[in-house]
Formats: structure tokens, sequence, C-alpha cells
């Protein structure tokens, strides 16, 4: 049966433009923030073999710890050593802070890959003005081919012309679950009926609980599966914290892998492979361990939607992660006009071939944080493209009981209304207009 909802405003907050992109003017984090490592083990290494290793390492540091105090070198505070252990299919890595003896004592050993620096996340956004709801209605309604655009004086079918509807099936998501690796989820806000919960908080892993201090990973949450503006209004959301507006400076791609490592096992520990998805609405400069770390996932049956990035330029040219993982499902965003999204010369929806959905993400409005009942806000950016498509990864998923990673993709693919958007805006970015099936 489908099910049509007129979309209206609870209220407004100051709009933001918001994908957690790159900062590329901080290449180092603050200079009193303790640099963590990333070191990434061969691929045959076994769990056993991974605990066993990561015991040798903190021998290693605490002894070269010793050394420099017995010669009464150690000066303020020492780096902790090993902090986190993560183990995807695979993948099997560490994350710490070590002395340069120490790392290159690691570096020789023959159980390690590679090991990087780990980057840190940084938020990016900027002011953008009001408007009216339309995603939700981009997505459920078809627009002909006739009414693509052929320049900028010609008239098309826009989202203004489906009357604020959103056409969809009322099974919408129930018993999917989409994990949100973001700043938290204002799981109190009524429009999550319940249906919002808390699953891990990188930052301070023995917490039970946590807030979203920033409303990113609240709007990203509400736009899967709130019930007034979300996609699958019937799915659950888990909120995976790994940022927080007030310490970001200290956020790194150690906790963003933290988070993934946390995500990826806890839905396959409890057999949600082809019930999850997760969304991953941030950006980091390339890590190769971000990357081998979704692909071994994909490789366990986990699903992750990314966001193609803010910085209006070619998805390979910026070289980032998660982006560049080669399983991520990548979107980029549409403005209400079918174009490519772009605010500025410098902020706008990458693109490329890299590329492979393109969904709403101009002036979203979704849920907020100024209380803890009822709050909206609106925001642009890829961060609220990507919500879009893994709110239809569990929406489809429970209509039509699709499995594996792959076989949503296509369908996601197969779905997507072609060739409807502004070619040219496009610039080598697949001309795929994310689509539930149930539109006219």
């Amino acid at each position: 049966m489908r099910t049509f909802l007129n979309l209206t405003f609870l209220g407004l907050i100051v709009p933001l433009v918001s994908s957690i992109p790159i900062d590329r003017s901080q290449a180092q984090a603050s200079g009193n923030v303790e640099r963590d490592y990333i070191v990434v083990l061969k691929n045959h290494i076994s769990k056993r073999e991974l605990l066993s290793h990561t015991a040798w390492t903190g021998e290693v540091h605490a002894g070269f710890l010793r050394k420099r105090q017995d010669s009464g070198l150690v000066q303020g505070t020492e780096p902790t050593g090993v902090k986190k252990i993560f183990d995807i299919h695979n993948f099997k890595a560490y994350s710490g802070a070590f002395d340069s003896e120490t790392l290159h004592e690691i570096n020789k050993h023959e159980q390690v890959d590679y090991i990087e620096k780990a980057s840190p996340i940084h938020l990016n956004e900027v002011a953008t003005d009001v408007t009216g709801q339309w995603g939700l209605s981009t997505i459920s309604h078809k627009t002909s081919q006739n009414d693509t655009i052929q320049d900028s004086q010609s008239s098309q079918l826009t989202p203004a012309d489906f009357n604020g509807t959103y056409r969809y099936d009322e099974s919408a998501g129930e018993g999917m679950f989409a994990y949100v690796i973001d700043s938290g989820i204002n799981i109190a806000h009524k429009d999550f009926e319940g249906r919002a919960e808390i699953g891990y908080d990188a930052l301070h892993p023995d917490s039970k609980t946590h807030n979203d201090t920033h409303g990113h990973g609240t709007h990203t949450a509400g736009t899967i599966a709130s019930k007034t503006y979300g996609v699958a209004k019937k799915a659950r959301v888990i909120s995976v914290k790994v940022i927080d507006r007030v310490e970001y400076q200290r956020n790194t791609s150690a906790d963003l892998l933290d988070g993934i490592n946390w995500a990826a096992n806890d839905i396959v520990k409890k057999n949600r492979q082809n019930f999850a998805v997760i969304n991953l609405s941030m950006a980091i400069s390339y890590s190769r361990a971000i990357n081998d770390a979704l692909d071994n996932a994909y490789k366990m049956g986990v699903l992750t939607v990314v966001a193609a990035g803010n910085n209006n330029m070619d998805v390979k040219g910026e070289n980032s992660s998660p982006t560049t993982a080669s399983k991520a499902f990548v979107v980029g965003a549409i403005g209400a006009d079918n174009r490519r999204w772009i605010d500025s010369e410098r902020t706008g929806s990458n693109y490329g071939d890299m590329v492979d959905i393109m969904a709403p993400g101009d002036k979203i409005v979704s849920l907020g944080i100024e209380n803890n009942i009822d709050a909206t806000s609106i925001k642009s950016g890829t961060s609220m493209a990507a919500p879009h498509v893994a709110g239809l990864v569990c929406y489809l998923r429970r209509l039509e009981g699709l499995k594996s990673p792959e076989e949503v993709t296509s369908r996601l693919l197969q779905l997507a209304q072609k060739d409807v958007l502004d070619g040219a805006s496009l610039k080598g970015s697949p001309n795929l207009l994310a689509y539930n099936g149930n539109g006219l």
C-alpha cells in the first residue's frame, strides 16, 4: 500500500552547509593534542596473532619508556602506547601514540603492512538561505526525461510541482537498522518515535550514553528514518559517535576507524547484514586504513553509503577517504533545480566517475538538537544527500527483501531515474537520480 505524506515545517533554525569535509589548512592536529598512529597488519594475520602483536608492541613501548626514565630523559607527558584494536574480516590493525624508537621497531616487524598518521576530522559550514522541503518529493516522483534542463532558460518539472508529497509503501523500512557514524543522535527527539538508540562513542568508549553537540548526526539520522522527514519512516537508527563540536580538534581518523570497527562488528554479531546500512557523511584526507576497513566490512556483507564531499571538485582529485574506498557507495548532491548542488566556487557537491548516484542535498529540512523533543534544522551538502540513499537502502531491503550489498546497490542503480538531471552540471557524475520506485 502506498502512502502520501504532505510535508510541513516543524520549525526552523539557522541553516548550514554541512558534510564534515576536509580542512586542508589543518595538516596537523592542535599542538597540545597527542598524535595517534594507525598500524595495519598483513592480511594473513589471525585475531590471536593480532592480540599477540599488540602485546609485543606494549612491551616495546614500555621498554623504551623505562630506558628514558632511567636516563632521566622523561620530560612532560609521554605517549600512551596502544589504545584501540580493530578487527574487520581480514583487516587487523590498532591505533596508539608512540615515540619514534617504538615506531621504528613496529615498522620493522614482519607482520606489519603499513603505518599511517591519524588525520584530523574538521567541521566546515557556511550559511544558506531557507527554502521549503523537497527531497522526499524528488526521490518518490517520476521526472520525465523531456523535462530535463536543456539550458538555463528551459522550463522543467521541479519538485515544487510535486505538491510537497512523498509517495512510499507503508512498510517504510520497518525492521531495518541504519548505523549513523557521525556526531551523535538526539535520540530523545519525538520524531524518532523511540526508534533511535545509542550504539557506541569512540571518544569515550566506556560511556553508555552520549549527546549530539553539533546537530549534524541528528539531521542525518532524521533524513534516514524520522517520522516526518525520513525516507524509511519505520527503520531504526543507531548512533555511533566519532566527532564532537567541543573536542573536534582531538577527533581523528583513528576515532573514525574505531566507529567503523564497532558498527561493522555489531552488524555481523547481530546477524543484521541483510537488514542494515552504515551512513558515513564525513571525510578526512586519504587514509588507506579507512578504505581497507570499509572494503573488508563489505566482504562481511556490510554496505556503507558515503557522502561525495563538498569541495566542488573531482572526487579523484580530492583523493579523500572514505570516498575512494572501492566498495563505498558514493552519493553526490543535487539542488531543487535538478542541477548538481553548488553553493560557491569552492563549495558544492564533488563530482566525477567515482560518484555512484545523485540525491537531494540542498536546503534539506530535518531534525535538530536545540531542544530534546521537536527542534528542526535546515542543512545543505552531500552529507544530506547520502542519508537519502541510506534511507532508500532500508526502505528497499524491507520492501523487496534485498540481501547482499551487491544486490542492494544494483537495485538502487536500476531504479534510479536516468538522464533527468542537467548533464552539463554533473561534470562526469552519473546522470542517475535516486528513486524509490513508488512515484508516477
